[in-house]
Protein backbone atom coordinates (compact mmCIF):
# COMPACT_ATOMS: atom_id res chain seq x y z
CA UNK A 1 0.00 0.00 0.00
CA UNK A 2 1.18 3.24 -0.71
CA UNK A 3 2.91 5.18 2.18
CA UNK A 4 0.41 8.35 1.51
CA UNK A 5 -2.85 6.22 2.08
CA UNK A 6 -1.03 4.81 5.15
CA UNK A 7 -0.82 8.19 6.74
CA UNK A 8 -3.91 9.42 5.47
CA UNK A 9 -5.51 6.09 7.30
CA UNK A 10 -3.18 7.10 10.25
CA UNK A 11 -4.49 10.51 10.71
CA UNK A 12 -8.31 9.35 10.29
CA UNK A 13 -7.65 6.65 12.66
CA UNK A 14 -5.99 9.54 15.13
CA UNK A 15 -8.83 11.85 14.94
CA UNK A 16 -11.33 9.13 15.24
CA UNK A 17 -10.01 7.69 18.60
CA UNK A 18 -9.83 10.92 19.80
CA UNK A 19 -13.56 11.83 19.16
CA UNK A 20 -14.48 8.78 20.79
CA UNK A 21 -12.27 9.86 23.76
CA UNK A 22 -13.88 12.94 24.18
CA UNK A 23 -17.21 10.97 24.06
CA UNK A 24 -15.97 8.63 26.46
CA UNK A 25 -15.07 12.07 28.81
CA UNK A 26 -18.48 13.21 28.57
CA UNK A 27 -20.87 10.76 29.10
CA UNK A 28 -18.22 10.39 32.69
CA UNK A 29 -19.16 13.78 33.21
CA UNK A 30 -22.62 13.70 32.17
CA UNK A 31 -23.26 10.52 34.49
CA UNK A 32 -21.84 11.81 37.37
CA UNK A 33 -24.55 14.39 37.52
CA UNK A 34 -21.99 17.70 36.34
CA UNK A 35 -22.52 19.86 33.46
CA UNK A 36 -18.86 21.26 31.90
CA UNK A 37 -18.81 24.99 30.78
CA UNK A 38 -15.66 26.45 29.74
CA UNK A 39 -16.56 30.17 28.93
CA UNK A 40 -19.32 30.36 26.38
CA UNK A 41 -18.92 26.76 25.26
CA UNK A 42 -20.76 23.83 27.60
CA UNK A 43 -21.24 20.42 27.22
CA UNK A 44 -23.86 20.32 24.34
CA UNK A 45 -21.49 21.97 22.56
CA UNK A 46 -18.94 19.88 23.32
CA UNK A 47 -20.58 16.80 22.19
CA UNK A 48 -22.11 18.62 18.91
CA UNK A 49 -18.45 19.52 17.97
CA UNK A 50 -17.36 16.11 18.58
CA UNK A 51 -20.25 14.43 16.94
CA UNK A 52 -19.73 16.73 13.51
CA UNK A 53 -16.23 15.82 13.63
CA UNK A 54 -16.74 12.25 13.75
CA UNK A 55 -18.65 12.29 11.45
CA UNK A 56 -16.67 14.83 8.95
CA UNK A 57 -13.96 12.27 9.66
CA UNK A 58 -15.71 9.13 8.61
CA UNK A 59 -16.54 10.97 4.78
CA UNK A 60 -13.48 11.94 4.65
CA UNK A 61 -12.52 8.51 5.08
CA UNK A 62 -15.00 7.83 2.51
CA UNK A 63 -14.23 9.75 -0.18
CA UNK A 64 -10.30 8.81 0.26
CA UNK A 65 -10.72 5.02 -0.19
CA UNK A 66 -13.04 6.19 -3.58
CA UNK A 67 -10.11 8.17 -4.59
CA UNK A 68 -7.62 5.20 -3.90
CA UNK A 69 -9.35 2.00 -4.98
CA UNK A 70 -11.05 3.91 -8.49
CA UNK A 71 -8.86 4.85 -11.46
CA UNK A 72 -9.12 6.69 -14.61
CA UNK A 73 -12.68 8.43 -15.42
CA UNK A 74 -14.22 6.05 -13.21
CA UNK A 75 -12.30 8.13 -10.12
CA UNK A 76 -13.97 11.22 -11.26
CA UNK A 77 -17.39 10.06 -11.65
CA UNK A 78 -16.89 8.33 -8.28
CA UNK A 79 -15.54 11.19 -6.47
CA UNK A 80 -18.34 13.91 -7.72
CA UNK A 81 -20.91 11.75 -6.65
CA UNK A 82 -19.67 11.14 -3.20
CA UNK A 83 -18.39 14.32 -2.61
CA UNK A 84 -22.23 15.38 -3.58
CA UNK A 85 -23.64 13.10 -1.70
CA UNK A 86 -21.47 13.72 1.13
CA UNK A 87 -22.10 17.34 1.42
CA UNK A 88 -25.43 16.96 1.03
CA UNK A 89 -25.78 15.18 4.27
CA UNK A 90 -23.09 17.69 6.11
CA UNK A 91 -25.34 20.47 4.80
CA UNK A 92 -28.61 18.54 6.64
CA UNK A 93 -27.10 17.73 9.78
CA UNK A 94 -25.54 21.50 9.90
CA UNK A 95 -29.04 22.82 8.94
CA UNK A 96 -31.30 20.85 11.86
CA UNK A 97 -27.97 21.39 13.96
CA UNK A 98 -28.53 25.02 13.95
CA UNK A 99 -32.24 25.54 13.62
CA UNK A 100 -32.92 22.99 17.08
CA UNK A 101 -30.19 24.67 19.02
CA UNK A 102 -31.65 26.62 22.07
CA UNK A 103 -28.30 28.67 22.91
CA UNK A 104 -28.20 28.44 26.45
CA UNK A 105 -27.17 31.25 28.66
CA UNK A 106 -25.67 30.88 32.40
CA UNK A 107 -26.98 33.36 34.82
CA UNK A 108 -24.70 33.54 38.01
CA UNK A 109 -26.79 34.49 41.43
CA UNK A 110 -24.73 35.77 44.36
CA UNK A 111 -25.27 35.09 47.96
CA UNK A 112 -25.32 37.84 50.02
CA UNK A 113 -21.73 37.02 51.26
CA UNK A 114 -21.14 38.31 47.14
CA UNK A 115 -20.08 34.45 46.05
CA UNK A 116 -21.82 32.57 43.27
CA UNK A 117 -24.16 31.03 45.09
CA UNK A 118 -26.41 29.32 42.09
CA UNK A 119 -25.88 29.14 38.24
CA UNK A 120 -29.19 29.06 36.29
CA UNK A 121 -29.19 27.59 32.47
CA UNK A 122 -31.50 29.72 30.53
CA UNK A 123 -32.33 27.90 27.42
CA UNK A 124 -34.63 29.38 25.14
CA UNK A 125 -36.51 28.11 21.15
CA UNK A 126 -39.07 30.24 19.61
CA UNK A 127 -41.21 31.41 22.36
CA UNK A 128 -40.44 29.00 25.23
CA UNK A 129 -37.57 29.27 27.69
CA UNK A 130 -37.06 26.29 30.23
CA UNK A 131 -33.60 25.58 32.24
CA UNK A 132 -32.19 24.11 35.21
CA UNK A 133 -30.33 25.21 38.09
CA UNK A 134 -26.62 24.51 38.99
CA UNK A 135 -24.35 24.45 42.20
CA UNK A 136 -20.83 25.48 41.42
CA UNK A 137 -18.65 22.61 41.91
CA UNK A 138 -15.09 23.64 40.25
CA UNK A 139 -14.00 26.16 37.92
CA UNK A 140 -15.99 24.55 34.54
CA UNK A 141 -17.90 22.20 36.37
CA UNK A 142 -21.74 22.87 37.82
CA UNK A 143 -23.34 20.37 39.82
CA UNK A 144 -27.21 19.57 38.80
CA UNK A 145 -29.96 20.23 41.50
CA UNK A 146 -32.46 18.46 39.48
CA UNK A 147 -34.58 21.15 39.84
CA UNK A 148 -36.10 23.02 36.43
CA UNK A 149 -38.09 26.20 35.35
CA UNK A 150 -40.69 27.03 32.49
CA UNK A 151 -41.58 30.09 31.29
CA UNK A 152 -42.90 31.90 27.49
CA UNK A 153 -42.07 34.93 26.18
CA UNK A 154 -39.98 36.25 29.14
CA UNK A 155 -36.11 35.49 30.02
CA UNK A 156 -36.75 35.36 33.59
CA UNK A 157 -33.19 35.13 34.67
CA UNK A 158 -31.52 37.32 32.04
CA UNK A 159 -33.53 39.79 32.76
CA UNK A 160 -33.88 40.33 36.01
CA UNK A 161 -37.63 39.01 36.87
CA UNK A 162 -37.42 36.92 40.44
CA UNK A 163 -37.10 37.37 43.39
CA UNK A 164 -34.78 34.94 46.01
CA UNK A 165 -34.22 34.29 49.67
CA UNK A 166 -31.31 32.15 51.11
CA UNK A 167 -31.92 30.01 53.81
CA UNK A 168 -29.81 27.97 55.08
CA UNK A 169 -30.15 24.94 53.58
CA UNK A 170 -32.01 25.74 50.57
CA UNK A 171 -32.59 28.91 47.66
CA UNK A 172 -36.54 29.80 47.59
CA UNK A 173 -36.74 31.17 44.09
CA UNK A 174 -39.96 33.56 42.77
CA UNK A 175 -39.79 33.89 39.11
CA UNK A 176 -42.24 35.36 36.56
CA UNK A 177 -43.32 32.60 33.85
CA UNK A 178 -45.04 35.11 31.31
CA UNK A 179 -47.79 37.12 31.35
CA UNK A 180 -47.75 37.93 34.81
CA UNK A 181 -47.55 34.65 36.66
CA UNK A 182 -45.03 33.66 39.05
CA UNK A 183 -44.24 30.60 40.39
CA UNK A 184 -41.63 29.21 42.93
CA UNK A 185 -38.91 26.51 43.03
CA UNK A 186 -37.11 25.57 46.56
CA UNK A 187 -33.30 24.92 45.85
CA UNK A 188 -31.33 22.91 47.30
CA UNK A 189 -27.57 23.64 48.68
CA UNK A 190 -26.53 20.68 49.56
Amino acid sequence: MNERIKRFQRAIWIVLAVCVGVGILMSVVDSLGFLLVIGPVDSTAIWSLDILIFLLALLVWGAGATAAFTKGWKRVAALVFVLLLEGVFLLTVLFFGFFFSTSPDYIPIYTPAGEVGLVVREEKWLAKVWGGFYLPAAPCLFRQTGITYEARDIWPFAQGCYELEWMEDQAVIHYDTGAGAWETRAVPLS
